[in-house]
This record gives structure tokens, C-alpha cells and sequence, in this order.
């Protein structure tokens, strides 16, 4: 079973999850009411509910510590603001410490304490850390430091525990956290997948089958609910998936998700393409020329000025693949291209991929349900079914295995069945 670091949720989950956490905790801190000088740490809450929700290691929590000091050492009030470069490093190191361990992951019935536990001890400890600090360089009374400064700690932590227990739930929830909902990881089984260089693939098969978490994987994405693949072996031109680094495949296979206005961040169609090249460091002049080109590929030469907004579902699908395209990757993967463009935008699309593939050398894999708009291509097909790959060959081939042994054949063209059935009738 291919089981390695590349294979057990996104390398880039933790940082994703905890810079919106940490922008959130930002917010809330600084409208939160001060009531007697005390005040909810809400960072604290947010960093050690997003450390409990990935399970960093021990390096990365210090570095979301870090993060989280500088924000505080910025947006503080007190006396000693950069104490919070040395307390807040060191609690999310210890909230890493016990998050990897589980070793507070305990259960009164039904409900998980953990959030509770974890998130008092990591804000007493920056708590604590921070007003020890501020004792000794300020040079504090030490009955002001005992029977005030360490009781609001004690209550500024106790009230954060219970915000993070209520909020832990709805988070874990909403970020998928396995370890809250129990779930068995999702895993492909026998993917034994050859891709030529230069081809056209389709893969179908019901929802839930595992489609998408295939296509992400060919890119190097890697969902944080998979589990990895099992007896199987993925080669798409000469890239071996399964062994390839996350990082070369990131570069060399673009990805246009179903949800295709996701990917569209600017507000014109130019900026649209500039912003990726812009990003890669090149020049004006060749962001220019590169520009040019791939909106003349895709058919959108003339909408330079556009409004992103004012696109129609099938143009903005375009601009998407002309993003993806101006990134100059040789593979090119689609989730469910056209499930959300009207019929005429649909063959346009399939019309650009067509055409990508047959005269600019892209090798084109997309996953799809509706295949209408496929069946008079020259392309090879797999499906797959509850994880496994079933079939995968020439589309002609792969219709007829899945017309014999009944997977998915809802989707059959009826032109198929007709003749199958012909052909049964005669024998």
C-alpha cells in the first residue's frame, strides 16, 4: 500500500487553516470588550484550535507561535508587547507537544475534553510567560505579580477554554478534522493508470467514487480525509504519480476544479492571466507576450479589458484554462468541466480542450458524468466505482465493460446499448 508523507492530507493544510484562524482571532481580539483589564486572548483560542484541527509538528507550531507573537507584539496594549515574541512561541510549541501526542485526548461519554484541556494549558502557559517576563524587566511588587497578574492569567485562560471547546466543533467540522469525526480515511485501490503522453482520458464513474481525489492526486494535491492508494501504480506521460515529488507535479500538471469561479481572483480578464506569471517572477514584457497567446488560444483575444464579472459561465471557464495554460504545463486536468455552463458553452469547451490536445501536444484528463459532449472523440476512458478502478482503455472498450457488468451504466450512450443489444439478440 503506497503510504508516505506525500499521501496523508496536504502538506500546506496546517498553514491554510491557521492563517485564517489567526486573521479571525486578529479581528475578534481587537473588537472584543475589556472588562476590568482583562480581556479574551482570542489569538491563543484560534492558533491553538487550528494546531489541534492539524497536528503540526513540534517545528510548525513554533512557527504559528511566532506568528501569532508578532501579531500580538504589533496590536498590543501592554506595557511589554514584545514579551509575546517569547510567550507565545513557547505555548504553541507545548500546544503542538500535546496535540501530536493525544495525550489529553480524553473522552466523559460522548464528549471530547481535549479542546478544553489543551487550549487552558497553552493559554496559561503564554499567559504566564508573558507576565513573569513583565515582573522581571519592569521590576513589579511581587504581591501585585501573585494576587493579580497570575489570577487574571488563571481566568483569562479559563475563559479561553471554554470559547475553544465551543468553537472546536463547528471548526473541525467545517475543516474536515478526521480525529474529530472518526472517519476511516478515504482510499483508492488497484488505480493501475497509464496515461499516455499527448492524449485525451476521460474518467467517469458515480459521485463519491473517488474521481476528484484522483485528479488531485495526479496534480499533487493531497485532500486531508485520503488515505492514500492501494496495490496501484499512476503514470501520466513520464511522470510516475505515486513516486513523483508533490512540488515537481504541482508545476507540471495544471488543474481547473469544478467550481471554476473559485479560481478567478482578479478583476479583468488581462490581470487575470498576468497575476499567476506576475507571481513567477517574470518580466512585463514577456507577461505581455505570454498573455496574448493563450488568449488567443482559447478564443478570448478580444476581452482583454473585460470585467471578470460580466463573463458569461463559459468564458470564465476559458479565461480559468487560459490561466492554467499560460503556466505552460503539460498536462492539463479538469474536474467536471462544463457541470456548471450552459449546452453551447459546454461543446465550446470541449471544442478548446480538442484542440489543445490535437494541436498544441496537451495532454488532456478530465473527469465527467455528462459524456455527450466526449463520445465522438478519438480518447481513452476509465471508470471507476466505490474507490476501485474498474476499466480503463479505449472508450468504445470501456463502454462495453460497463454495459456487461452493469458499473455506472446509466451513462452509456443509448446508441450503445441498442447495439449490444442487437448483437445479444442475434446470438
Amino acid at each position: 500500500m503506497v503510504k508516505d508523507k506525500h499521501y496523508k492530507g496536504s502538506d500546506l493544510r496546517w498553514i491554510t487553516i491557521t492563517t485564517l484562524l489567526l486573521a479571525i482571532g486578529v479581528i475578534l481580539r481587537i473588537i472584543s470588550p475589556n472588562v476590568g483589564g482583562i480581556s479574551l486572548n482570542w489569538n491563543i483560542v484560534m492558533y491553538s484550535t487550528a494546531i489541534l484541527l492539524c497536528r503540526p509538528s513540534l517545528r510548525q507550531g513554533f512557527g504559528i507561535g511566532l506568528v501569532s507573537g508578532i501579531i500580538a507584539t504589533m496590536t498590543s496594549k501592554a506595557a511589554l508587547p514584545y514579551a509575546n515574541l517569547i510567550s507565545d512561541p513557547a505555548a504553541a510549541f507545548v500546544c503542538a507537544l500535546l496535540a501530536g501526542t493525544h495525550f489529553l485526548d480524553i473522552k466523559i461519554g460522548r464528549v471530547r475534553l481535549e479542546p478544553v484541556l489543551v487550549i487552558f494549558i497553552t493559554t496559561f502557559i503564554s499567559g504566564g510567560v508573558f507576565v513573569t517576563l513583565t515582573k522581571v524587566i519592569l521590576s513589579l511588587p511581587m504581591p501585585l505579580y501573585l494576587y493579580a497578574m497570575m489570577p487574571a492569567v488563571l481566568l483569562v485562560a479559563a475563559l479561553g477554554s471554554i470559547a475553544g471547546q465551543l468553537l472546536y466543533f463547528p471548526a473541525a467540522k467545517i475543516f474536515n478534522d478526521d480525529n474529530t469525526l472518526n472517519k476511516k480515511p478515504f482510499i483508492l485501490h488497484d488505480i493501475n493508470l497509464t496515461v499516455p503522453k499527448g492524449s485525451f482520458f476521460i474518467i467517469t464513474g458515480v459521485n463519491g467514487s473517488g474521481k476528484t481525489t484522483l485528479l488531485l492526486s495526479m496534480a499533487g494535491v493531497r485532500p486531508s480525509y485520503f488515505g492514500g492508494f492501494e496495490n496501484s501504480s499512476i503514470h501520466i506521460g513520464e511522470f510516475d504519480v505515486l513516486k513523483e515529488n508533490p512540488a515537481l507535479l504541482n508545476r507540471k500538471i495544471g488543474v481547473v476544479m469544478a467550481d471554476y469561479e473559485a479560481q478567478l481572483v482578479t478583476e479583468t480578464v488581462d490581470d487575470e492571466i498576468a497575476f499567476s506569471l506576475e507571481n513567477t517572477g517574470m518580466a512585463p514584457q514577456d507577461i505581455i507576450k505570454k498573455r496574448n497567446d493563450v488568449l488567443k488560444k482559447t478564443g478570448l483575444e478580444n476581452m482583454g479589458k473585460r470585467k471578470v464579472a460580466s463573463l458569461s459561465g463559459g468564458q470564465k471557464q476559458r479565461l480559468v484554462i487560459a490561466a492554467v495554460l499560460a503556466m505552460d504545463t503539460p498536462v492539463l486536468v479538469l474536474d467536471e468541466p462544463v457541470a456548471a455552463v450552459d449546452p453551447e458553452g459546454a461543446k465550446e469547451i470541449y471544442s478548446l480542450l480538442y484542440k489543445l490536445n490535437k494541436e498544441y501536444g496537451k495532454t488532456i484528463i478530465v473527469a465527467e458524468h455528462d459524456l455527450k459532449y466526449v463520445l465522438d472523440m478519438k480518447a481513452q476512458m476509465a471508470v471507476i466505482d466505490k474507490a476501485y478502478l474498474k476499466f480503463a482503455g479505449e472508450m468504445d472498450e470501456c463502454f462495453k465493460y460497463m454495459y456487461e457488468n452493469k458499473v455506472y451504466p446509466e451513462v452509456i450512450p443509448l446508441r450503445w446499448k441498442i447495439r449490444w443489444e442487437m448483437e445479444k439478440n442475434i446470438c
